[in-house]
């Protein structure tokens, strides 16, 4: 795995109706998948296509066999997401069981994007690690990394190392704080960028 500085890839001349091909997954591929039932206002249309990938390979195989005119794009838990009536063309990826695993080393907390803020906050304490601002944030660390989530006077910039994440062409990176480019709620990452762990250093 490499670090390296992203640009933005976007998907062109996709109309709405177009058929296409999709790589063979071992994880979920769902058609015409209806998104209200997994976001919390439950609100929204179908995806034209729902990836739950089984694990990181699946994942980076998927989007590397994907042609680079469908549109990605990257679902977290729904808690801040609203979507349209008309759903969603392309391919929604949201990851699951294979992506939610904690683990504490030191003052080190490392997090799968699926993991809720609150559990990962919850493990940190019982490890004696303190990243009490993620308890009361809704959502994944994923999320909370890509849109820098903060509470109480800290956000994820404060306490960020590193992520690993997927490019749309099905290349694994890692994600340096300056790759990230973190903002006032936001990151510079590209839409289409699928973070898959985020490494932070809590105190003790």
């Amino acid at each position: 795995m490499r670090t390296l500085r992203l640009a933005v890839t976007v998907a062109r001349g996709y109309p709405s109706g177009m058929t296409y091909d999709l790589p063979d997954v071992r994880g979920a591929l769902t058609k015409n998948r209806d998104l209200s039932s997994l976001t919390w206002m439950r609100v929204g249309g179908p995806a034209d296509w729902l990836f739950q990938p089984a694990d990181m390979d699946d994942l980076a195989e998927f989007l590397a066999a994907l042609d680079l005119c469908v549109p990605v794009f990257p679902m977290g838990v729904g808690s801040n997401l609203i979507v349209r009536d008309g759903g969603i063309r392309g391919v929604v990826i949201r990851l699951g069981r294979g992506f939610n695993e904690i683990g504490v080393a030191g003052q080190m907390v490392s997090a799968g994007a699926a993991a809720l803020d609150a559990h990962v906050a919850k493990k940190a304490a019982g490890e004696g690690v303190d990243l009490t601002f993620l308890r009361t944030i809704p959502g994944s660390i994923g999320g909370a990394a890509r849109m820098n989530a903060g509470c109480y006077g800290t956000y994820m910039a404060d306490v960020f190392v590193e992520a690993e994440a997927v490019t749309r062409a099905g290349e694994r990176v890692t994600l340096s704080p300056a790759d990230m480019g973190f903002a006032y709620r936001q990151t510079e990452l590209p839409p289409d960028l699928i973070v898959t762990r985020v490494t932070m250093e809590g105190a003790g």
